[in-house]
């Protein structure tokens, strides 16, 4: 990355929209600083799963042109075998109709299959090879892969993005569910997953989701060490906390889905907060001073379906702003 610096870039948060969008940002040739008032371990990015499919991600169109471009960046990540990134077999039981099912249309292998094989009967059931995401060891490479990039880290409470100007030429707002505040979006709410870590017994390896329109979010996700069993999705519920009622559910249902992890080690639980909304806000806008801001927020449960997809976009938006504070920096 030897590419003359073009400008001078702010962005809050460094979960995964915010990494995703500074590595592509530092190799179109921008200046970098993250900033985030919580340290990187502690942010909801850190409590996903992860898989590659959109959940309560809208809206449709263009979640799926962002998701085909994360997939096929997930394609080139998984050839690596540290990557954190592997495809694997997953089975997707709906009892109630999913309207995300059109990312069909992307992935390279599917097929339907009769639920009641497995002991699941519904409407519609699909066996799709998609990519997963072993989120501590993608995560920690991906901040790698920044700082190797030369991008300044701050670990520091930004009220407004007013208050990084004049300082930086331009601010990525990655704040997630934390926007409402940010950027005072009412349009912007938590939605709680609660998830439960366990240990990985020998021999499984495809996921298994049972998909239903409500609080529910069935989940067996194995990945390189552990399994991760989901969880929870409660719209309008902050509690970062763990909740031993929710534990003990997702336990039950997981263990009657999936009976090769009954008796397996309980590792942990994690709680986070996804950033519900009604659509993805993708876009460039102004602070109240006039000054440039790009949004990268509510995304739903779908982060890691649309990541790199969000963030060749934002390059687009800061290389579409032409003149930053009244000077000429090749944005």
């Amino acid at each position: 990355m030897n590419k003359p610096v073009q400008g001078n870039i702010a962005i809050v948060g460094q979960g995964l929209m915010g990494l995703t969008s500074a590595l592509r940002l530092l190799e179109a040739g921008f200046a970098v600083t993250l900033f985030s008032k919580e340290p990187f371990e502690q942010t909801n990015s850190m409590s996903a799963g992860a898989y590659w499919w959109p959940h309560r991600t809208y809206p449709m169109d263009r979640v799926a042109s962002w998701a085909k471009t994360t997939y096929d960046e997930y394609v080139k990540q998984s050839a690596d075998a540290d990557s954190g990134v592997f495809f694997e077999q997953h089975l997707r039981f709906c009892l109630d109709p999913d309207d995300s099912a059109y990312v069909l249309d992307i992935v390279d292998q599917w097929e339907r299959v009769d639920g009641a094989d497995y002991g699941v009967p519904c409407a519609e059931a699909f066996r799709v090879n998609v990519p997963v995401i072993d989120v501590p060891i993608f995560m920690t490479q991906l901040k790698q892969r920044v700082a190797a990039a030369n991008a300044a880290f701050v670990t520091r409470t930004i009220e407004s993005p007013d208050s990084l100007f004049p300082e930086f030429d331009l601010v990525v707002n990655c704040t997630g569910v934390e926007a409402r505040d940010f950027v005072h979006d009412e349009e912007v709410f938590p939605i709680r997953g609660q998830v439960v870590r366990v240990a990985r017994p020998e021999g499984l390896r495809r996921s298994t989701r049972i998909y239903q329109k409500d609080d529910r979010f069935t989940l067996v996700l194995p990945r390189t060490h552990d399994v991760i069993l989901g969880g929870t999705a409660q719209e309008g519920d902050w509690d970062r906390h763990e909740r031993a009622t929710d534990t003990a559910a997702i336990l039950s249902r997981c263990g009657e889905l999936v009976p090769e992890i009954k008796d397996a080690n309980v590792l942990g639980t994690a709680v986070g907060l996804r950033p519900g909304r009604h659509a993805v806000r993708l876009e460039l806008d102004t602070t109240t001073s006039g000054q440039p801001v790009v949004h990268n927020y509510g995304h739903g449960g779908g982060g890691y379906t649309v990541a790199w997809g969000c963030a060749d976009e934002v390059v687009m938006l800061v290389r579409g702003v032409k003149k930053v504070s009244g000077h000429q920096n090749g944005l």
